[in-house]
């Protein structure tokens, strides 16, 4: 009896080794890691091994053995050895960047075997009820759209809010300059002085061409004998006079600070 049972224990132990494999393996980490010394645990069969300097280990293992990966630098995972990887003798490990930066990130208890197609099917899904409509038809339900950094800024040559603030301004100064494309000498102070009190309720000058209120009326004849023509008087060319005086404006300031 004592001998039959030890032939048996021995016919055992060998069709044990022999379901086992050598596997050659491959750890592919993220560039700039260093994939040597990370240890590789047969859990199953306990045996074990270390990654060399190019990622490459060999380990013996048998289907549906359990290989346990681990390192200082990268977060422990599993692999489940398939028949897949017993017939082609190799297994190839690719480790994530997520699994370096977040230590939260775990693989188990979907341990992955290294095989596709085996892998796709014992990862559960889930159907998440994505909105159909494209950019184009938001409009219709009234989304209101905010400027984020990806909004183009208004034309640079409106200068923001100056096209229309603006236009209201250049159609007072307008009527305060005569057709001759000067100031007209009767009633000058008087005439002026009526229309500045519209220009006072409209912060176009001040904001856009930083001009100060009790400066406006010397800016007025600052610009009326320095190039106004009377073409820039004419409403077609309500854009050209509003940049001009913004051009006069800049002359202005600087030759009011350098006083």
């Amino acid at each position: 009896m004592k001998t039959l049972a030890t032939i048996s224990l021995l016919l055992f132990t060998c069709l044990g080794f022999s379901q086992r494999v050598v596997i050659n393996g491959e750890i592919k980490v993220p560039v700039g890691e260093d994939p040597q010394g990370i240890s590789v645990v047969n859990t199953t069969a306990m045996r074990a091994t270390i990654s060399n300097e190019a990622g490459l280990f060999q380990i013996t293992a048998a289907e549906g053995d359990t290989l346990q990966f681990s390192a200082l630098q990268f977060q422990d995972f599993s692999v489940i050895v398939d028949e897949g990887v017993i017939n082609t003798r190799r297994l190839n490990v690719f480790v994530s960047e997520a699994v370096t930066e977040l230590p939260e990130v775990v693989v188990t208890p979907y341990d992955l075997s290294g095989n596709v197609r085996v892998d796709v099917q014992i990862i559960p899904t889930e159907e998440l009820d994505l909105p159909t409509k494209s950019a184009a038809e938001v409009n219709p339900y009234e989304y209101e759209f905010r400027p984020d950094s990806l909004v183009s800024p208004p034309n640079a040559a409106m200068r923001s809010s100056m096209i229309y603030n603006g236009a209201n301004f250049a159609n007072i100064f307008r009527h305060i300059v005569s057709p001759r494309g000067v100031i007209t000498n009767v009633d000058r102070d008087e005439r002026l002085e009526e229309k500045l009190l519209e220009l006072r309720s409209d912060d176009f000058y001040e904001e856009q061409l930083n001009i100060d209120d009790d400066q406006l009326k010397e800016f007025i004849y600052f610009a009326a004998d320095n190039g106004l023509t009377k073409d820039m008087l004419k409403p077609k060319n309500e854009m050209q006079l509003i940049e001009f005086l913004v051009a006069r404006s800049v002359e202005f300031n600087q030759m009011k600070a350098g006083e």
